[in-house]
């Protein structure tokens, strides 16, 4: 039986790889460590919120629409991806302006608004954009149905959506792409 010898291509792209892998085996419990606060927070359906440096708390959807001023809230909005056409639909979150207000916050103070995920996906917000009146919402349902936990990659082919139970919306985003689904913080600074 004659054996093939690997091109130098072949041989560097396998130690490349096993190389990959040994990194990835290393550094996952690093990171899954890291993380953990944000999966606790995600598994007991919890926010926290911070802001300027200090915490002021973690809460679930009732206690948040429990605070002075939080309301449930329906707003409508185009669900557009890349891959598919732009659909309008109905959700049902609670506006991220008054739930700040609600607990204390200095709206004047802000500069941008960062929110993590369960998943450690992050995204940033100018203070102009949550200044804006019916702009950024914390959102909970989709067609007056839940949002389904975890993500799914063909969720936009539904009449749900993936991603909860929250997801940051903002409504003068022109694509759904600057979403946070998963959420677990708020971090004002």
């Amino acid at each position: 039986m004659k054996i093939k010898k690997l091109s130098k291509q072949a041989l560097a792209a396998i130690i490349i790889l096993s190389v990959l892998a040994i990194a990835f085996a290393i550094f996952l419990p690093f990171y899954l460590k890291s993380n953990e606060e944000n999966r606790r927070l995600y598994a007991e359906e919890k926010i926290k919120f911070s802001a300027f440096g200090e915490e002021l708390g973690s809460y679930t959807l009732e206690e948040l629409l429990a605070l002075e001023g939080v309301q449930e809230a329906e707003f409508t909005d185009y669900y557009d991806t890349s891959i598919s056409e732009p659909v309008e639909k109905t959700y049902t979150g609670i506006e991220l302006g008054s739930v700040l207000t609600a607990l204390g916050v200095d709206m004047r103070e802000m500069r941008t608004a960062t929110f993590k995920a369960s998943d450690g996906a992050v995204k940033i917000y100018t203070y102009q954009e949550i200044r804006q009146e019916n702009n950024v919402y914390i959102a909970y349902k989709v067609n007056g149905k839940p949002f389904e936990r975890g993500i799914d990659g063909l969720g936009y082919t539904r009449d749900t959506e993936d991603g909860g139970p929250f997801v940051v919306i903002k409504v003068s985003d022109t694509f759904s792409n600057n979403r946070c689904k998963l959420l677990t913080e708020v971090i004002i600074a």
